[in-house]
């Protein structure tokens, strides 16, 4: 899933290259409407050192008016090691191709990419070898405030090769946040009985799974930096992410996984312009590279575009919990807005006022919360006065996370 989601942020990335690279001016507002659309196929493919089932992701440029990629299926994919040993890649869901076998990219040891689309074109790579593997030295958080005045946490790595060969480097990473249910009542009301001229309401316990939930993020921006010009291969308090203190994210406990790509400097340099066109205030502004070429080719038709990079890299992570409390306390924390939600009755007649309240029920946007606690077991009847429920996610914390804890989670 995480492969997927930043795939599309890649190919919309992309897009946008492909529609700029056909404009002579982007200085008058306008509509966007794709014109002298081209079809091309789009590879997102990272194999790493560690020994799992790698993936590559096809999809097709699409127009920038739609909503999003279209998978390439039914195509034949492999990653070649040293001219002779093939790993084959299976589709394991539309677009998503897995490696039937475990294998990890070793140093000293060419990789080259093949893809066979379904209509019988042919695509490979450049050769490409492993750099030099760099564990990250540590990651840390730290509470500051960020460029345009906001105070929040900081998330920093530390890394350091001693031998000088890593210089390029990328990072990512995946952030999981505990949320407490603000709002917590036991039980919830639903139709026990309808008749001709009234509904009867009864309490039912409302789910413990409800109080404590887990939500996930992923990066989606690209985060490079090379040491080429610095005195030695260190990287100190690189900033990969920022959570400002009004955020869900840290309103209790949150975690973070920092992934460090060491990569080529050719591949430093595709992701350079990606990052460097992605990251612009204006989609439209003076950064307009026209089309990337990356290190894929068609050996179908040497005319024939794909956009992408068959990136051999080097990995190392590492996790850390934060608890809100040792950086935040005395700042403002996150509020969902809870206003309490009024149904009362109007001229209708009573079964109409209960239809309604039912259908509120039914719709699963709000969550019961009385003004004054009903008796459990008692039939609850609703006269024509006010009566109040609650936006869902204020009183039910699974309509914006899990309930259940990721295994990684430490508490």
């Amino acid at each position: 899933m995480v492969r997927v989601l930043k795939f599309i942020k890649l190919i919309r990335v992309l897009v946008l290259i492909s529609v700029c690279s056909t404009l002579n001016s982007c200085i008058d507002p306008f509509e966007i409407e794709t014109e002298n659309f081209e079809n091309i196929l789009v590879i997102s493919a990272t194999i790493t050192n560690e020994v799992k089932n790698q993936e590559i992701l096809l999809s097709r440029t699409f127009r920038f008016e739609d909503d999003g990629p279209l998978s390439e299926q039914g195509a034949t994919v492999k990653v070649i090691e040293d001219a002779s040993i093939e790993y084959i890649f299976e589709e394991n869901s539309p677009g998503t191709y897995r490696s039937v076998q475990e294998f990890a990219a070793s140093s000293g040891k060419e990789y080259q990419l093949s893809v066979q689309t379904s209509d019988g074109k042919s695509y490979v790579s450049d050769k490409v070898t492993l750099p030099q593997e760099t564990s990250i030295e540590r990651i840390y958080a730290q509470r500051i405030t960020n460029d345009t005045g906001v105070e929040g946490l900081g998330i920093f790595v530390d890394t350091f090769d001693p031998t000088g060969n890593s210089q390029y480097y990328r990072y990512e990473f995946e952030e999981t946040y505990r949320i407490i249910t603000p709002l917590w009542y036991p039980f919830d009301i639903e139709v026990t009985a309808e008749g001709a001229e009234s509904f009867e309401f009864g309490l039912v316990n409302r789910s413990e799974n409800q109080k404590v939930c887990y939500a996930n993020n992923v990066s989606n921006n690209i985060k490079i930096i090379n040491t080429t010009i610095f005195e030695e291969d260190r990287i100190t308090a690189l900033e990969v992410n920022f959570i400002p203190a009004q955020d869900i994210r840290i309103d209790n406990r949150y975690s973070i996984l920092v992934r460090q790509y060491v990569q080529s400097r050719e591949a430093n340099g595709f992701y350079e312009i990606l990052s460097n066109f992605s990251e612009s205030e204006s989609l439209f502004s003076q950064i307009q590279p026209g089309f990337i070429a990356g290190n894929i080719t068609s050996e179908s038709n040497q005319d024939d575009k794909v956009l992408g990079y068959f990136d051999v890299s080097s990995v190392s992570e590492q996790r850390i919990f934060v608890d809100r409390d040792d950086f935040l306390t005395d700042l403002p924390r996150f509020a969902l807005e809870c206003e309490l939600v009024e149904i009362k009755k109007g001229l209708d007649e009573v079964i109409t006022f209960h239809q309604r309240i039912g259908a509120f029920i039914d719709s699963n946007e709000v969550r019961y919360l009385p003004d004054a606690p009903p008796t459990p077991g008692e039939p609850i009847v609703f006269p024509g006065v006010l009566r109040y429920f609650i936006p869902r996610a204020c009183g039910d914390c699974t309509a914006l996370g899990v309930s259940t804890a990721p295994d990684f989670w430490v508490d």
